[in-house]
């Protein structure tokens, strides 16, 4: 009886939870949708933004039949080409702390401890306590930054790797991000983890490798298995030919690493409490939207949703039963073969509130994987970092307007300027009048479509009249260029966004003067841009490198940055207190090389009269500045004095008598000064 009565308490406790859990699901479906109808009209924005870069109109106010002249795609390229010029170069720095507890930072006084110690050692006798607490403490805190130094060094070795190991690379994506804020006004970037046996949703955003065959071998041999896909079905088929594949290859690898995604603009929706897009200020939770078709997801999750869920297109539309939660019905149907069982739309969210990350799927009344911590751990909670240009401040309005959007107007006045003088040069055409029934339909077709020198026989035309008596040609309206000038339309191009008319192509009529102040104006404000590059750059690199600390061996860490790196044992929180990664500032924008080499030039002088300054760092810093690529690592080499050095010791040769005693090349043969008072000079200045 006991038994019975425990049986049915767990089974109530079981459906209360299967209760709650579906309750859980339908209240973020209902408010990940409630947040989409918030933002509706910014994503509705950011659509006609992109049509409009596309076709250079915004199709509720021109056609494609009327002139167009597509300046906003020429100022997207422009734009980016100017803010995105270079690859990044990740540097990742020690934190500055004051590490000494005894010493007091003075060289004098390290020096008297060391001379101490030196002195009390040819003495026999043992050195000063005092000066050895200095020593271990200079000796301690010298051997620790090193140490951190060298975790930097494999640092910076690391998120390099994974730069160039993503495809596309991460120098094209980020271009096409900074593209996408110039076009829509936002973009996003998501710092994610790939691990063993384990594939994410993002599938754009993979490191090369075996893993989506893998998973497709392991849901179609799982449908099989279970009786869902029939012998004679194609996908049996595509099954084996994968495995023959699979067996072919000499060599299969299942890689982890960093990746990088780089979400669509309107895919990132937003808490509608977020007051500003940078660092999600007041947002209490932020959701990733993917669609992927059922058998990604059965790939991705192990869930079988294809008769459990809202099917959509590749727009995003849903194409089967109105949504409940939107009130609205379907689209229609799309030709495309994915789509024919159409399109799940899942949504990752990451819920600051609770520290949780869910997986759901519209109209899925489960979640798709067991809700836990998210895959990546950063400062920030938040994997997804968001880059803006034109950040305003405005209580109404969270997205900022695009440059096309700013650009809107003046691109459909240049249109219509354009589209008149087509007109008024088709209106001027020649044209010619006729008193009404005088000409018949034969004698008009024959003077509207008369060859060159043609004899033309007018039956309307008696003998000994004249043509003039019967047709007269009609006046035309001269063009005045003022009214179709467009000189003006590029004067507020220059106030929205910085951008000259001569940068589109044209001969601007400005002076040089005017010229100079608006290119330094606009310089200005590209600096800022670029400024806010680096910046984000940094954000989302420092981010990467606390889950390259969170998440990577040190086998794994050894295998990629080599045998001499070093990673730390230390916990992940007293790591990231010391070291981060960061985007070395002006590596994404063009550099000005020439203002560079004028700094080094002018404070070179003084660095080579300074005592101890390192010659190798000098020259590490000189090539740094002409961008050169050579390796200085492999160029150095201990107890070897310089090349000028070298020659000055070189022996007289046995050659040419004539040549005897002559110095060689880069010798110390500079003019030497008589001593003083008079006499020989030394052997050596004769």
């Amino acid at each position: 009886m006991d038994e019975m009565l425990i049986d049915d308490t767990d089974n109530k406790e079981k459906a209360e939870a299967t209760t709650r859990r579906k309750a859980l699901v339908s209240s973020w479906t209902a408010k990940i949708k409630q947040a989409k109808g918030f933002h509706d009209k910014s994503f509705k924005t950011m659509r006609r933004d992109m049509n409009a870069c596309l076709k250079g109109f915004d199709d509720e106010a021109w056609t494609e039949e009327q002139y167009v002249a597509n300046i906003l795609q020429r100022h997207v390229q422009q734009r980016t080409a100017s803010l995105y010029a270079k690859n990044p170069r990740a540097v990742a720095h020690r934190r500055p702390r004051m590490e000494h507890q005894i010493w007091d930072g003075d060289t004098e006084t390290l020096a008297a401890a060391f001379s101490a110690a030196q002195q009390a050692a040819q003495l026999g006798m043992p050195p000063p306590p005092q000066a050895m607490m200095i020593i271990q403490d200079y000796e301690q805190a010298k051997n620790h930054n090193k140490m951190l130094d060298n975790v930097a060094k494999t640092l910076e070795h690391l998120f390099d790797y994974y730069m160039k190991e993503q495809q596309p690379n991460f120098k094209t994506q980020m271009k096409a991000l900074v593209r996408r804020v110039v076009t829509t006004g936002v973009g996003y970037v998501k710092v994610g983890f790939q691990r063993d046996l384990d594939r994410s949703p993002e599938v754009a955003a993979k490191i090369s490798d075996v893993q989506a065959q893998l998973d497709f071998v392991r849901r179609v041999s799982m449908q099989a298995a279970d009786g869902d896909i029939e012998e004679d079905d194609p996908q049996i088929e595509e099954l084996m030919l994968s495995m023959k594949a699979l067996m072919s290859e000499d060599m299969m690898t299942v890689r982890e690493g960093l990746v990088f995604d780089f979400p669509e603009a309107n895919s990132i929706i937003i808490d509608p409490m977020c007051r500003q897009l940078r660092g999600f200020v007041g947002a209490a939770w932020v959701a990733h939207e993917l669609y992927l078709t059922p058998d990604e997801v059965m790939e991705i999750y192990s869930v079988d949703v294809k008769n459990n869920y809202l099917s959509h297109d590749m727009k995003g539309r849903l194409t089967g039963p109105s949504d409940p939660y939107q009130n609205r019905v379907s689209y229609g149907e799309v030709n495309d073969e994915r789509s024919s069982e159409g399109l799940v739309q899942v949504w990752e969210v990451y819920d600051r509130k609770t520290g949780v990350q869910y997986c759901i799927a519209n109209g899925h009344n489960d979640f798709l994987r067991e809700p836990m911590s998210p895959d990546v751990k950063v400062e920030t909670f938040w994997p997804v970092f968001a880059l803006v240009f034109n950040e305003v401040e405005h209580q109404d309005h969270l997205y900022p307007p695009s440059d096309i959007s700013l650009l809107l107007p003046m691109q459909h006045e240049y249109n219509r300027a354009r589209q008149g003088l087509r007109e008024h040069r088709r209106a001027n055409r020649p044209k010619y009048a006729a008193p009404a029934g005088v000409l018949e339909d034969v004698d008009k077709e024959k003077l509207a479509t008369h060859p060159a020198n043609a004899v033309i026989e007018l039956q309307a035309l008696a003998a000994g009249q004249k043509v003039n008596d019967v047709i007269q040609p009609i006046g035309q309206i001269g063009i005045d260029p003022n009214l179709y000038e467009v000189r003006s339309i590029f004067d507020d191009i220059q106030l929205v966004v910085g951008a000259q008319e001569s940068q589109f192509g044209g001969l601007s009529k400005a002076t040089a003067t005017e010229t100079s102040i608006a290119e330094s104006a606009r310089m200005s404000s590209l600096g800022a841009n670029v400024d806010e590059l680096d910046g984000f750059m940094s954000e989302i690199t420092r981010a990467a490198g606390q889950v390259l600390f969170a998440e990577m061996s040190v086998e794994e860490v050894k295998k990629i940055a080599g045998p001499g790196a070093v990673w730390p044992e230390m916990t992940r929180d007293q790591i990231m207190e010391e070291v981060f990664l960061e985007i070395e500032a002006g590596s994404t924008g063009k550099p000005n090389r020439a203002a560079e080499l004028a700094n080094i030039e002018r404070i070179m002088p003084f660095l080579l009269q300074i005592p101890g300054i390192d010659p190798q760092w000098l020259a590490k810093e000189l090539l740094k500045r002409l961008d050169d690529k050579l390796d200085l690592d492999s160029a150095f080499a201990d107890q070897i004095p310089s090349i000028v050095a070298m020659n000055q010791q070189q022996q007289p040769g046995t050659g040419d008598p004539a040549l005897q005693g002559a110095p060689g090349g880069g010798a110390d043969n500079a003019p030497r000064q008589l001593p003083s008072g008079g006499g020989p000079a030394p052997i050596g200045m004769m």
